[in-house]
């Protein structure tokens, strides 16, 4: 687990490398693999989720029904879902959003 977080680019000494292999270690391969899945459901590609790890390893932890709710919020204040897509990927802890923090966010982009 150790030796695959510094393959993916993590740096030893960094906080998302204490959250990255936390994960890895803690997901066996075919969690791993559901969890990409769910995005490339709403379609995001392998590469994107992996990018999107990088940027926060915590992207991972959340259930299908956590990002199917975030994505039906997004949309449902207006925003398509390339917007969201765009959205995740320069900052994937929008999935992490609770709706009530989705609206107080975006309120004044909606009005």
């Amino acid at each position: 687990s150790l030796k695959k977080v510094v393959e993916m680019g993590f740096a030893p000494n960094s906080l998302k490398f204490v959250n990255a292999l936390r994960l890895v270690y803690g997901f066996t391969d075919k969690t791993t693999e559901g969890k990409i899945e769910i995005y490339k459901s709403l379609g995001f590609s392998v590469e994107d989720v992996w990018t999107a790890f990088k940027k926060w390893p915590s992207f991972l932890i959340y259930s299908e029904m956590k990002v199917t709710n975030s994505i039906e919020e997004f949309l449902g204040l207006g925003f398509s879902r390339d917007e969201f897509s765009t959205m995740v990927k320069r900052f994937p802890q929008c999935v992490g959003y609770s709706s009530e923090s989705v609206k107080k966010k975006t309120e004044f982009l909606v009005k």
